[in-house]
């Protein structure tokens, strides 16, 4: 549980700096709209049918988010293992009694005392079922040998991120819903002090939300902790900021990306949260790593971001934990904000079509950024044969006992399923379980389902095309019948299993929307509600997307689907009579 932090007599001090004046570094500034076409070509694309529907939706909004919410580059390269997923593909199929775990330690002879990982040489030095790693995260500077640990079943994710951001050489972007904990702490650290040995002018923002109470986020401290080994002398500066933008509706950053001078990104579904992802019962996510301009995408979408917060900035939005800043600079921490920052020119990396495709929730309130909305629906309204999905739930978040929706359904989500139904398209669905809670933790401080039964979506879905009709969806029994044989609905499994051994429901965080084995969306953006700040990517090139469907969607869909409620090869549809 996250709590509130004390106010300390340099945060005061700072906080009356603020008032005064916060300090803000607008930059240099990314090329936009005009300057933006000499760097990127708004029609460029595989020739899809796929892109060409997105684009015919995002073209009509170029002039108000262009180059900022949303952009169209084909010149990515999707190198081998650009999918990232955790657990890794490697434990699809197996019981989760199999999922190697980390030997933790909290000081003495052999810990490591940042990771708090047992060091080893050998795996028998790790127990039974125990894996002997040597962590690129443990690398504090160019040359240095990683440390050997006995790391667990997903510690990847902890060497993806670091790398990620030790790929830059001028700027680096991290956003994410809140900063990294546990072992993500020392990698994400080591990173910025790697970045800082190299000896060049660099800056690295950090971005994260707010939401209230779990969510606060003091910048200051986080800033202190990520600097800690940073020399005086090193020619970087470092930004942790955080922002929500307003309370009702609620709205804050849910991106998540790591972004290297515009080169390399990876962007997807992860947090940087230990306990969730990298001990016992792991939450499965997916994320992706992209070079070439869609990279550079990143960097504009966390401009717009990072240029509400520095202009919101302000004694209440301080003293109500709302928007925060602090810079790391020669050895001191102050209150600036930078708000926009321009990558090196970026150079081709390959053929790949990537759509890039953010949401800025209540930092744009005229809803004039919220450009993916409408790129996911016109993703499922491009499918011609299947749309195959895997999210955490559709329905809003759920009063516990009362059943009522704190919110809304995803309605105009249910019209376009509703839609490709009607011509001919199969739909597949996998849903996080009612009860998923990941980590050991509580339902309070790591819930992945939001109280929602299969049954009762399925029912929500046939009730919105009864009441709102779809030319082509059929009525009364036919409209059972084509749920029951043409939209196929599963509870999310990875293996034999059906729960941990602790009894708790496998928790499902990622958010994939793939179709036709031709195009896949994979960012940050649940498929219901919610309303936050948002980035992905819509992968338009049949050969990557062949590729999640070999190492990601067959697992998951040939696991789950034993429990499927519709659907052809469902035991029992449960609307059938």
């Amino acid at each position: 549980m996250r709590t509130h932090l004390a106010l300390s007599s340099s945060f005061l001090l700072s906080l009356l700096t603020c008032v005064v004046g916060c300090g803000v570094d607008p930059g240099d500034g990314l090329a936009t709209s005009a300057e933006a076409i000499s760097q990127v070509d708004p029609t460029a694309g595989s020739g899809s049918y796929v892109t060409d529907e997105i684009l015919r939706v995002l073209d009509a909004r170029a002039g108000v988010r262009w180059g900022k919410t949303w952009n169209v580059t084909a010149d990515n390269r999707l190198a081998p293992g650009w999918l990232v997923q955790t657990p890794p593909a490697a434990h699809w199929g197996h019981p989760y009694a199999s999922l190697a775990q980390p030997r933790s330690c909290t000081g003495g002879d052999g810990c490591e005392p940042d990771f708090q990982l047992l060091r080893c040489e050998v795996d028998a030095d790790c127990g039974e079922g125990g894996r002997c790693t040597a962590l690129a995260a443990s690398v504090k500077r160019p040359g240095d040998a990683p440390v050997p640990m006995c790391a667990g079943h997903s510690e990847v994710l902890v060497d993806e991120i670091y790398e990620a951001m030790i790929a830059g050489r001028e700027v680096v972007d991290v956003t994410s819903l809140l900063p990294p904990d546990g072992r993500f702490i020392p990698a994400v650290r080591n990173a910025i002090t790697y970045l800082g040995h190299q000896g060049r002018p660099m800056t690295v923002r950090l971005l994260f939300g707010a939401f209230p109470v779990q969510g606060v986020v003091n910048s200051r401290k986080v800033l202190q902790q990520l600097t800690r080994d940073l020399s005086a002398s090193a020619p970087i500066e470092v930004f942790v900021g955080n922002f929500r933008s307003r309370n009702l509706p609620p709205s804050w950053n849910h991106s998540k990306m790591v972004v290297a001078d515009g080169r390399s990104a990876l962007v997807g579904g992860h947090n940087m949260w230990t306990q969730h992802y990298l001990d016992k019962d792991p939450v499965h996510d997916l994320s992706m790593r992209v070079e070439g301009s869609a990279a550079a995408d990143a960097h504009r979408f966390a401009n717009e971001l990072w240029t509400w917060t520095c202009s919101h900035r302000s004694l209440l939005t301080w003293t109500t934990w709302s928007v925060w800043s602090n810079r790391w600079k020669a050895g001191a921490i102050d209150s600036g904000c930078k708000a926009s920052v321009t990558p090196p020119p970026t150079t081709p990396a390959g053929n790949a079509t990537v759509i890039s495709v953010g949401r800025l929730g209540w930092v744009d309130p005229a809803d004039a950024g919220n450009d993916a909305d409408l790129a996911m629906l016109a993703l499922l309204r491009a499918a011609r044969h299947t749309i195959a999905l895997s999210q955490q739930d559709f329905g809003p978040p759920m009063v516990p006992v009362l059943g009522l929706a704190l919110g809304r359904w995803p309605n105009e989500l249910f019209d376009e399923l509703g839609a490709a139904l009607a011509r001919g398209v199969d739909v597949y669905i996998v849903l996080s379980n009612v009860g998923s809670v990941a980590g050991g933790l509580t339902a309070v401080e790591a819930p992945y389902a939001n109280g929602w039964s299969l049954e009762q979506v399925l029912r929500t879905i046939r009730k919105r095309l009864i009441d709102h009709p779809t030319p082509g969806v059929p009525t009364g029994a036919a409209l059972d019948e084509l749920l029951c044989r043409h939209l196929h609905l599963a509870p999310f499994r990875f293996g034999p299993d059906d729960a941990f051994t602790d009894g708790v429901p496998f928790p499902n965080h990622t958010k994939l929307i793939m179709v036709d084995d031709r195009a896949a969306y994979i960012g940050s953006q649940n498929a219901y509600t919610a309303g936050l700040s948002e980035y992905g990517y819509i992968v338009d090139d049949a050969a990557a997307v062949g590729e999640v469907r070999r190492t990601y969607w067959q697992n998951v869909w040939s696991w789950s689907s034993r429990l499927a409620v519709s659907g052809t090869g469902a035991a029992r549809c449960v609307l059938a009579p």
